[in-house]
C-alpha cells in the first residue's frame, strides 16, 4: 500500500536528521606510532654508545717473575770424594767429585779447587793451577774455567795429577794426608787420595 511507503521514507528522513548521517565513508582513525624499545642495563653489545671509553676488564700488567741466579757454593754444601784414575809413564792422576751435600739444594763452583798434600815431616806441598795437564783438564787452547751448577744427580769434578821423583833421581816424598778445598771456598776435606809430588797440578772443575 502507497500509505506504507510513504510511512518508511519518512522514518529514514528523521533518522538521518538526528544522528548526521553523511554521504560520504566514516575516517579509520590511526592506530598510535610504536614505541621504541629502550635498552636498559648498559652499553648494547657490538659497539660503544656515546663515544665513551669501552668498559671491560684491562689486560694484565703484571710483571712476570725471572729466574733467580743459583748462588755459589758456601761452605759446607759440597761434600768431596777422589778416585784414582792410575798411572803411567811417571804420571798419575785422581778425580775430584763434588756432590751437593743436600739434595733439594743447588749451587754454583766456578774455578779451581785447592790441592794440598802434607809429608810425614810436615812439608805441605801446594798443588800448581794450570788448565790441563799430561792427563786431562780443560780443552787444548782453553783456559777459561766453566761455571758448574752442583744439583742432586749432577756432580762438578776436577781433575788433579803429579809425576813422580824417579825421573829426577829423587825418592817421592811419603804423603800422610791429602786436603782439597772446593773453589771459592774455605771448607777444607781430607780425602783418601795419594798423588805423585814431584809436579802436583790441579785443574779447574769442570762437568
Amino acid at each position: 500500500m502507497r500509505t506504507t511507503g510513504f510511512t518508511a521514507l519518512l522514518a529514514c528522513a528523521v533518522l538521518a536528521a538526528a544522528t548526521g548521517c553523511s554521504s560520504s565513508p566514516s575516517s579509520t582513525p590511526s592506530p598510535a606510532p610504536a614505541t621504541s624499545a629502550l635498552t636498559t642495563g648498559g652499553t648494547p653489545s657490538g659497539g660503544n654508545r656515546g663515544g665513551g671509553p669501552a668498559t671491560g676488564t684491562p689486560a694484565s700488567t703484571a710483571t712476570q717473575p725471572t729466574d733467580t741466579p743459583i748462588p755459589a757454593c758456601a761452605s759446607g754444601q759440597v761434600d768431596v770424594t777422589a778416585k784414582s784414575m792410575g798411572a803411567a809413564m811417571s804420571h798419575n792422576g785422581t778425580t775430584l767429585t763434588f756432590a751437593i751435600a743436600n739434595p733439594s739444594q743447588a749451587c754454583t763452583l766456578t774455578g779451581y779447587p785447592g790441592l794440598d798434600e802434607i809429608t810425614d815431616t810436615g812439608t805441605v806441598i801446594h798443588a800448581e793451577r794450570t788448565p790441563n795437564g799430561y792427563i786431562g783438564g780443560l780443552p787444548a787452547g782453553a783456559d777459561t774455567p766453566p761455571t758448574v751448577v752442583v744439583k742432586s744427580g749432577h756432580p762438578a769434578h776436577a781433575i788433579a795429577e803429579g809425576t813422580s821423583c824417579g825421573p829426577y833421581n829423587k825418592p817421592d816424598p811419603k804423603v800422610v794426608k791429602t786436603e782439597v778445598t772446593a773453589p771459592n771456598s774455605t771448607d777444607t776435606r781430607a780425602i783418601d787420595a795419594t798423588i805423585y809430588t814431584c809436579s802436583l797440578e790441579i785443574h779447574p772443575v769442570t762437568e
